[in-house]
């Protein structure tokens, strides 16, 4: 199924069109532009970023748990209903790590490889904050830390995940913001928006003049009665005309504009991937597989489409387990684990692997104490970073101690991170092209934080 959110409120809509209309002569614009030039005199490469979302909020502790000893003894104590069987886990040996031994959850054969190879890393306990936070100060209340709001809400967290503002209301993401900074430098003159998504609509890719163009798993959205209504040539022509030609009416005017755009916009896509053919590879005929197929299609195409910076939005939902966690989350991981390997063989079947990076993304991961046969709404979790690029087979920020009460413990083992989002977000747009002094426009809040580069790129 393709994944389109064809609604858009009213305010939402006024303001993206009344942008487009005037975007080339506002001050922000020039700005933009002018900072986005100067980083285009020095390079002249392709890079892509990859967000993989995966709604429902992952359980990190079966993602990668603890593979033997009194870690593993710890684990098994806190959910003794959902513990993986330790001779099951795919033991990992990450390069520098002197931590307790890990593994990862037995269905993920395929980035267990990648990681072997390198070309995967782990980042540990990572989630929203609004600023470095310990258990003593969580436990005591403490006056110098504001938490995010409404913890363990998906649609909260999802906003605090995807805007990088966990305490306030955002109209744009970080992804956009990335999009706003570097697509005039980039993608000049190119007819597709540099951010590009496979799931429908998001916030993470909304800038103040990015806005993404959404695809389906077969391509671009087409209008289907343009080309004959009920077999009418003329029909179709007279539709088109509906849809497209000027009007006085301020609304009627603002909606054909955004109509034509998405009609020529239906052709530039078409075209470039029918010439770019089929990625290379076999996909999973999942939902994240065929997405993922779709993003190294367009990946493919991207000369074509006059793009030398892409970033893609996919998502795989389905993962709030609070019931049959041990078997729809093996399936889950196997779904991932397999799209994610295929993803990056065909990046390296098209030359094109160390140009991009893929990373996951949730909107919390889950508590350690088990509820039954599920695991409930937790705080911090686990992600991976794929790509040719990334300084892989290590694990980054700080694992922590997999046991109820331990030192992250904010309550039946729900995680306070230890990295933040923030510090995540940085990484990935310091390498996709953003200079250091405009960080801060992608992550307003990343100087409250002590590592804006976790140094996995």
């Amino acid at each position: 199924m393709a994944h389109i959110n064809h609604s858009l409120g009213r305010r939402n809509f006024l303001r993206r069109a009344a942008w487009m209309t005037a975007a080339t002569g506002s001050p922000l614009a020039m700005n933009l532009l002018a900072m986005g030039a100067a980083s285009a005199q020095t390079t002249t490469d392709h890079k892509a970023l990859v967000c993989i979302y995966l709604g429902g909020g992952n359980d990190q502790s079966n993602t990668v748990a603890p593979a033997n000893g009194a870690g593993y003894a710890s684990y098994q104590q806190a959910r003794p209903t959902l513990a993986l069987p330790a001779a099951q886990l795919l033991g990992i040996n990450p390069l520098g790590y002197s931590g307790q031994p890990l593994g990862l959850h037995p269905a993920m054969t395929g980035l267990k490889a990648l990681f072997d190879q390198q070309r995967v890393a782990l980042l540990a306990n990572v989630g929203p904050l609004s600023v470095s936070t310990t258990k003593a100060q969580w436990n005591n209340g403490s006056p110098m830390v504001q938490v995010p709001s409404q913890l363990t809400s998906h649609s909260d967290q999802t906003g605090a995940w995807q805007t990088g503002l966990p305490n306030a209301a955002s109209e744009t993401g970080w992804l956009g913001r990335m999009g706003d900074l570097t697509a005039s430098a980039f993608n000049p003159g190119s007819g597709v928006s540099i951010a590009m998504s496979v799931a429908g609509n998001n916030i993470m890719q909304a800038g103040d003049s990015t806005i993404q163009y959404q695809l389906t798993t077969q391509g671009a959205v087409k209008v289907k009665t343009l080309n004959g209504l009920y077999g009418s040539a003329a029909g179709g022509l007279a539709m088109r005309r509906l849809m497209t030609d000027p009007r006085a009416q301020l609304f009627e005017s603002e909606l054909n504009k955004v109509s034509a755009r998405a009609i020529n916009t239906e052709a530039l896509v078409s075209n470039a991937l029918s010439s770019a053919g089929q990625a290379a590879g076999a996909f999973p005929a999942t939902s994240i597989g065929q997405q993922l197929q779709m993003v190294a299609r367009m990946i493919a195409a991207r000369g074509a489409l006059g793009q030398r910076r892409q970033i893609f939005y996919v998502q795989h939902g389905g993962y709030d387990f609070h019931d049959n966690l041990l078997s729809s989350h093996a399936t889950k991981m196997q779904e991932l684990s397999d799209a994610m390997a295929a993803f990056y063989q065909a990046t390296a079947a098209q030359g094109v692997a160390n140009n991009v990076t893929t990373f996951t993304a949730s909107e919390f991961g889950r508590a350690l104490q088990h509820n039954g046969r599920g695991s409930d709404h937790g705080w911090g979790g686990h992600h991976f970073i794929m790509g040719g690029a990334v300084v892989g087979n290590r694990v980054y920020g700080q694992f922590p101690t997999v046991a109820l009460g331990g030192p992250e413990d904010a309550g039946q083992g729900r995680l306070i991170p230890t990295t933040s989002v923030d510090e995540y977000a940085a990484t990935l747009a310091r390498w996709f092209g953003v200079s250091d002094t405009n960080l801060s426009w992608v992550m307003p809040n990343l100087g409250r934080f002590a590592k804006p580069n976790l140094g996995f790129l």
